[in-house]
C-alpha cells in the first residue's frame, strides 16, 4: 500500500471551474485574427506559442485581447492587433472542455532578456 487516501485522488469529472497555472510561462505570438466590425463581443483573438515547445495546434494556446492585463499592449491588440513574433508572458487557463484549447490569461509584454529587441 502506498498509503493514499481517497481524498487524494483528484476528480476530474464535473468540473466546471477552470483552473489557472500558478507559475508564468513565456511565449510569443504565433498568429492574430483581427475583430469583425459589428460583431457582439469582438475583440480580436489570436494564437501563442510557448517557448521550448513544438509550433502544433495541440501547443498553441488560445488568446484573447480581453485576456491582456496590460492596457497598452491590450488596446493595441484591439485597435491594430498583434504582431507575429510579438513576446509574451502569461498564465495557463485549462480548457473547460476537450474539445477547447488552453488560454493565455493575465498575459503582458515580456520585457529584458532574451530575443532581439529594437535598437
Amino acid at each position: 500500500s502506498i498509503g493514499v487516501s481517497p481524498g487524494d485522488v483528484p476528480r476530474w469529472g464535473g468540473q466546471s471551474r477552470s483552473t489557472i497555472m500558478p507559475s508564468r510561462v513565456s511565449g510569443t505570438v504565433s498568429t492574430w485574427n483581427m475583430a469583425r466590425p459589428g460583431k457582439r463581443n469582438a475583440e480580436g483573438y489570436g494564437f501563442v506559442q510557448i517557448d521550448g515547445q513544438d509550433d502544433s495546434k495541440a501547443n498553441n494556446l488560445f488568446l484573447y485581447a480581453d485576456s491582456i492585463k496590460d492596457s497598452k499592449l491590450r488596446s493595441e491588440a484591439k485597435l491594430f492587433g498583434l504582431k507575429m513574433g510579438t513576446r509574451i508572458s502569461f498564465r495557463t487557463e485549462e480548457p473547460k472542455s476537450a474539445r477547447q484549447s488552453s488560454l493565455a490569461v493575465e498575459v503582458e509584454p515580456l520585457r529584458g532578456g532574451g530575443g532581439g529587441g529594437d535598437r
